[in-house]
């Protein structure tokens, strides 16, 4: 499942790219298409001699009782970081540049727009599954 949504929140980002009018989406959809890429390059993870198949899981069980205030995106950087190196780089900067796009700034350059299109391609070339 988590797979066919990156796939599509990658279609998504070629389509609104092509377009030249929705840059912050362009952003958003390259975030979000790496968030699904990288948790399914992750998930099933065992620990605490359990097997969890999904962040949610992981996150209710292990991550929430290790630290309260962690979020599922802190916790997905974290994740990122330590079980995927490779793409710990290009993972936080999609992070930080969706953020901005979404909250602080909706206009986004059409240099920024076809580096998060990059950048999720370079992530995606260091994923196996």
């Amino acid at each position: 499942m988590r797979k066919k949504h990156a796939i599509h929140n990658e279609e998504a980002c070629d389509y609104l790219l092509a377009s030249n009018k929705f840059n912050d989406w362009v952003v958003t959809t390259a975030f979000y298409s790496a968030l699904h890429f990288v948790q399914h390059e992750i998930f099933p993870i065992s620990e605490i001699g359990e097997t969890f198949s999904d962040l949610n899981s992981y996150y209710a069980k292990v991550l929430k009782k290790k630290n309260k205030g962690l979020s599922k995106h802190s916790a997905t950087i974290q994740l990122v970081n330590s079980k995927l190196p490779k793409c710990s780089s290009y993972y936080r900067w999609l992070y930080d540049a969706c953020m901005n796009s979404r909250y602080t700034n909706y206009s986004v350059s059409n240099k920024k727009a076809k580096l998060a299109r990059d950048y999720l391609r370079v992530l995606r070339n260091h994923l196996t599954k």
